[in-house]
């Protein structure tokens, strides 16, 4: 069987990735140094842990689905995911490796356990994953993933106890495929911010670290947190939080927080918190 050695939850955002590529070529604006910096930590768990692959629930942005057709929940099976053009031209990164086996494992055993799946076997991959894999991983990006893509912007979308249901499927999928792979699972979005309308720019900066702290080990009054209050103290994109459930249900109750940072340095709320899975 498959073993999840860990998982971690990430900010994503897409000015996350401009200022990467700027920070690189240039040397990082201040507020963007601390962001870096912050990753580091996480960078070296996975240099340390070096998992064999990789599941990543994430929500696409309307780069590769659109309201006329958005899947509750999407997985891409492919032996690659090419990077998706979000307007301002696409970045000096390779496509990201897929495991089709795993992702067809995985398809049929999670619609067994009732989570019915639209399939893509060609799957664009916007900043929901491209803008922070850069700060944690060096190129070649070589590590298998099988990426799992929620509706996180046509509403109705899915409840937070939906999501960490699924991170429960998803561990037990891996702990029944016959294989031997250390699998960290990955679930970045948000945290607070709000991209449109009156409240455009709106973060809540005590929200994202009172969240950071209870995802752990103390998060049924989280869950409990309807996802319209999310929305209403931390903008509506906030409501990208529920997908850390889904890394959190992916783990065991026997857990140990690695490393968390918490910065604000614009329109976006940027955390990262790590965790070892310690069951055997």
């Amino acid at each position: 069987m498959s073993r999840v050695i860990g998982g971690f939850g990430i900010s994503h955002t897409p000015s996350m990735g401009m200022e990467y590529d700027k920070g690189m070529a240039q040397g990082f604006d201040p507020r963007w140094q601390k962001w870096f910096d912050g990753t580091r930590r996480l960078k070296q768990w996975l240099d340390e842990t070096k998992p064999d692959k990789m599941v990543i629930v994430y929500n696409d942005h309307l780069n590769h689905f659109d309201f006329d057709a958005y899947p509750t929940i999407a997985i891409g099976v492919a032996p690659e995911f090419r990077q998706a053009d979000e307007g301002w031209g696409p970045r000096p990164f390779p496509s990201l490796v897929g495991d089709v086996d795993l992702g067809w494992y995985m398809t049929n055993k999670l619609v067994r356990g009732g989570y019915d799946l639209t399939v893509c076997q060609d799957l664009a991959i916007d900043h929901g994953i491209y803008s922070w894999l850069p700060y944690v991983m060096d190129t070649p990006w070589d590590t298998p993933i099988v990426p799992i893509a929620i509706n996180m912007v046509r509403h109705p979308i899915p409840t937070s106890e939906r999501l960490h249901g699924l991170g429960k499927a998803i561990r037990a999928a891996l702990e029944d495929d016959g294989s031997n792979d250390r699998i960290a699972v990955v679930s970045p979005g948000g945290m607070s911010h709000q991209i449109s309308g009156a409240r455009f720019g709106i973060a809540n900066e005590t929200l994202d670290e009172w969240f950071l702290s209870k995802i752990g080990n103390d998060f049924s009054e989280l869950i409990d947190l309807p996802q319209e209050e999310l929305m209403r103290l931390g903008g509506t994109e906030a409501a990208e939080l529920a997908l850390w459930f889904s890394m959190r249900g992916a783990l065991s109750d026997n857990i140990s927080e690695v490393y968390r940072y918490y910065t604000f340095p614009a329109i976006t709320g940027c955390g990262v918190i790590v965790f070892d899975d310690h069951a055997v």
